[in-house]
């Protein structure tokens, strides 16, 4: 409720505030009084507004681009709280998988996988993992407050607990009972220093590709039934050339035979420019591609035993070959998603050499030992002094890295678990129809583009931190999957009091179809089935009675960066349709990424961004609010870090509204006012021109926040308190002057003034809860904002003819004002008169405001035009015969007396003595009212208190 005349005012306030100092005091008061507890105690439990949030990973400090993701969360948490729903807010942390594998493995001085095993075992290994994730940084809860966050830290959940594993283990049964989870020998992304593969969205989590310079060789095989005759293929991969059992041609395309000096080539005719120029070639034959298919060409290396039945060395049908780039020739080799494909269709023996670690097989001639990447220059060199290599040059191209090591991936063929996503693809596209976008355009772009592209999804690790897969397999092929611990103890006859390797290795069942010992698959789970699990595991579901699906399932609001549409985003939105059929989320919010002040992604080793923690004590959390959330970053756009962007916050709309705000705490104070709690009813057009736009502004902010568009409230934010400090206080400044003899104007000025504070603190709330806070008690007495209700727009407020009508009058203003500076005459100088020309006369009330604010004392207006603009020559302005000299000597005195009192640290009532050599006797009272004088000397200019 509002003070009533029986409180003792309002708390005075410094215009020189310190932002980060408040935002301290008020951090202090949220933690006494428990604010953020009781803003969702105090909402209806029936009336609810589900919010997931991305759990960050535990590795480091926070930086930008967590504190971005964090504040549009909190942003949203608060909107719909203050509109009355009660909104839960828990925070999470992700630890499993592979960026703590590394750094345990770093701080363990671990080279590579195999030494995880062999040096510290993969038992000491977890109890290292579980003891890093349990030493979070204290700095996070720091972060999190500063910049207002508010959220449950302390029943945070952790996708390393029992009971969030278990969740996914649920997740995992449903969907392979579904059918939509199997196990295949497909060929995916692989990280030899990790020894895993990667999911293809995971290169795209941060752009995770590298341009390097690497082979560009176009090889020579011969064909076996013709002489002197080869066919050119080209490759990037000389490694693999060690295991190529095919050629891949495109039955469509057209091919030519040509000689080259005493040797004959086939290549695709598009690729003719490609070849040597000297000596000439000259083609002796055109084909089809269809053609070529089944002839046999001499193997580079052949080392390896072809089975019965099994094809190689042979030139087989290849739709995804084009002319493009190359020979329109492929070599196959089980290293590639297409070739194992087409191999696997035709029976094409398939060979692979290289172990986890990316190391040639020992048993491989020549090559044995050596790392994939080092064999390059030893493979090529070998067949080019054996004449099997045509062209051997060099390319730029982007080759994909891992996202936690860095270290160059390849393709390989591998046994793995797999989610079916061709099958959900056309569910996928459906349900995304559903899903509110924000910015919109990615949900038709690369949202949608990501799930019509997207191959079926990798979920499972060659690793040890993280769930497992929940499968136990017997040798006569049954499998066992588990959708709980409950089912798994029944079926072990084991308590399982922890779901991490090595103890779960350990469990085994009874295959009930043949009575042997089934046990588990070694893989652990891709930690984004994790991630993608959070709407059900975040509460144990379905395992706590309490939880009802449809009361947080799909959640209302879920915001991360552009980074995440192909990772976290894509993820639960597969596993929502595979489980529900069903859209994961209601709303999403895609920001952009921040970069570092030079344009690269921010790095402590570049030095390319300011550090966050002291930029926030020294600005405060609420400008870094304001500079993100009215940025562009929120439109999806990436944004360079700016502390210059960043600072302006405070100088800019913080300050001007704490001005405002200032204004009124002082002048209310020195009169005594405090508010009945009525609401404001004027006659003055200020006031009612304010109210106005005030009511226009409760639906515009809303509007934006109902659309998730933190851009278009603030923008519409900042016009208010500009149009409110710059013209209305302005304007209405000797409402409350000592001058002021209408007792009734001045109280409808802080009726009006209070009602819009008080609004714009509720307004701003959301956006920067700290200064809208701090304005809310000290108007209120209340305990705080947060717990306020949101303000409704009033209707019968709005007067759009008048808001026109003032913005003409303010058009106007503006025009005199440049002609004046042009003119080099001061503000403070009366004119007399000047004309005008515009669309129409303004109203009285209008025009008297414009000639306050221009110091005109009649404006005349002499004819329509279609804006309003000044008229005249320009030496009105600088005739001294239309010029009220005295009256500008009079308003010079005023200012120079006042510049005076402030420095005399005079209080806004305090009458004071006054010493002048001189003044325009006509107008004393004038001067010593504005001025507050007692008594008036004439004498050396003086300025003292009353003795």
């Amino acid at each position: 409720m509002r003070k009533s005349k029986k409180d003792t005012g309002f708390a005075a306030i410094s215009p020189q505030v310190d932002f980060p100092t408040l935002e301290e005091e008020i951090l202090s008061a949220w933690k006494k009084n428990k604010t953020f507890e009781k803003s969702i105690a105090e909402r209806s439990a029936d009336k609810t507004w589900t919010f997931l949030d991305g759990p960050p990973f535990v590795t480091g400090t926070p930086h930008y681009g967590s504190l971005l993701s964090s504040i549009p969360k909190d942003v949203f948490g608060r909107y719909w709280t203050m509109k009355g729903y009660r909104v839960k807010r828990v925070w999470g942390w992700d630890g499993h998988g592979l960026p703590i594998e590394n750094k345990v493995e770093t701080a363990l001085a671990l080279k590579s996988k195999k030494e995880i095993e062999q040096k510290v075992g993969v038992k000491k290994f977890i109890e290292e993992c579980k003891k890093y994730v349990t030493q979070v940084s204290s700095e996070w809860e720091w972060y999190v407050d500063h910049i207002g966050r508010w959220v449950d830290f302390k029943n945070a959940y952790k996708t390393w607990d029992r009971d969030y594993m278990e969740s996914v283990m649920w997740v995992f049964h449903e969907m392979y009972a579904k059918g939509y989870i199997y196990k295949g020998f497909r060929v995916t992304l692989y990280c030899p220093h990790c020894a895993t593969p990667i999911s293809n969205f995971e290169t795209a989590l941060d752009n995770s590709y590298k341009e390097i310079l690497d082979a560009a060789t176009t090889y020579k095989y011969q064909l076996q039934d013709a002489k002197n005759t080869f066919i050119l293929a080209w490759s990037t991969t000389p490694w693999n050339k060690i295991v190529t059992p095919a050629l891949a041609v495109n039955p469509e395309l057209t091919y030519v035979k040509v000689k080259q000096g005493n040797e004959f080539y086939i290549l695709a005719e598009s690729a003719l420019p490609t070849l040597h120029a000297e000596p000439k070639a000259e083609v002796v034959e055109r084909m089809k591609g269809n053609s070529l298919i089944g002839r046999r060409f001499v193997p580079h290396y052949d080392y390896y035993k072809v089975a019965k039945g099994e094809k190689a060395f042979e030139v087989i049908a290849g739709d995804f070959v084009t002319a493009e780039e190359g020979t329109g020739v492929v070599t196959i080799a089980a290293y590639g998603e297409e070739d194992l494909a087409v191999m696997k269709r035709d029976k094409v023996h398939i060979e692979m050499h290289l172990d986890e670690e990316g190391m040639i097989k020992q048993d491989v001639p020549k090559f044995g030992g050596m790392y994939y990447l080092k064999a390059n220059k030893a493979v090529n060199q070998d067949l080019d002094e054996r004449g099997l290599i045509y062209a051997d040059m060099e390319t730029m191209h982007n080759v994909p890295v891992c996202w936690r090591c860095g270290t160059r991936l390849y393709y390989a063929p591998l046994d793995a678990w797999f989610v079916n996503v061709q099958d959900l693809k056309p569910l996928l596209i459906k349900t995304n129809e559903e899903v509110n976008w924000f910015p919109k355009h990615f949900k038709h772009g690369r949202f949608l583009k990501s799930l019509e592209n997207a191959p079926d999804w990798n979920i499972s690790r060659n690793r040890y931190w993280g769930s497992p897969v929940p499968v136990w397999e017997c040798v006569c092929g049954e499998r066992f999957v588990p959708g709980s611990i409950k089912e798994l103890e029944e079926a072990s006859g084991l308590t399982i009091t922890d779901l991490h390797k090595p103890e779960i290795d350990a469990v085994t069942v009874t295959c009930k179809k043949c009575g042997k010992i089934a046990r588990r698959t070694p893989e652990v789970l891709d930690s984004w089935i994790e991630a993608g699990s959070a709407a059900f595991a975040e509460r144990h579901f379905p395992f706590e009675a309490e939880d009802k699906l449809s009361d947080f399932f799909p959640p209302d609001f879920i915001e991360e960066y552009t980074g995440q549409i192909r990772a976290w985003f894509y993820v639960m939105h597969v596993i929502g349709g595979a489980l529900y059929k069903s859209r994961a989320f209601k709303n999403v919010s895609v920001t952009g990424v921040i970069l570092g002040t030079d344009g690269r992604k921010m790095s402590k080793n570049y030095g390319n961004y300011p550090d966050p923690k002291e930029m926030i004590s020294k600005y405060g959390g609420d400008a870094l609010r304001l500079y993100l959330l009215g940025s562009s970053v929120m439109h999806g756009e990436d944004i360079l870090i700016s502390e210059e962007q960043y600072r302006q916050q405070v100088k800019g709309l913080m300050l001007v509204l704490w001005n405002t705000y200032n204004f009124f705490i002082s002048y209310a104070g020195v009169d005594g006012w405090t508010s009945e709690g009525e609401k404001a009813n004027s006659e003055n057009m200020l006031d009612r021109w304010i109210l106005t736009l005030l009511s226009k502004l409760v639906s515009d902010v809303t509007d934006g926040l109902d659309a998730f568009d933190t851009v278009l409230a603030i923008g519409k934010l900042r016009d208010f308190v500009t149009d409110f400090s710059t013209w209305y206080i302005r304007r209405s400044r000797d409402r409350t002057s000592p001058s002021a003899n209408d007792a009734q104007d001045t109280e409808a000025f802080y009726n009006t003034c209070y009602e819009v504070l008080l609004t714009l603190s509720k307004l701003f709330a959301p956006l920067i809860p700290f200064l809208s806070d701090s304005m809310y008690k000290n108007l209120t007495g209340d305990e705080s904002v947060h717990l306020a209700d949101w303000p409704k727009a009033d209707i019968l407020l709005r007067n759009k003819e008048l808001e026109v009508e003032m913005q003409h009058g303010r058009d106007l203003a503006s025009g005199i004002l440049m002609r004046r500076k042009m003119a080099g005459v001061k503000v403070r100088m009366p004119i007399k008169e000047l004309k005008y020309r515009g669309p129409c006369e303004l109203q009285n009330d209008v025009l008297q405001i414009v000639k306050e604010e221009v110091n005109v004392q009649n404006l005349l207006y002499v004819g329509a035009y279609e804006q309003y603009v000044s008229e005249g020559k320009p030496e009105e302005l600088t005739d001294p015969n239309n010029q009220d000299a005295a009256l500008g000597a009079a308003r010079e005195i005023i200012r120079q007396i006042q510049e005076a009192r402030k420095n005399l640290g005079t209080s806004l009532r305090e009458k004071i003595v006054v010493s002048l050599p001189s003044w325009p006797a006509e107008h004393e009272a004038f001067i010593k009212t504005h001025a507050l004088i007692q008594e008036l000397h004439r004498g050396e200019f003086k300025v003292d208190r009353i003795s």
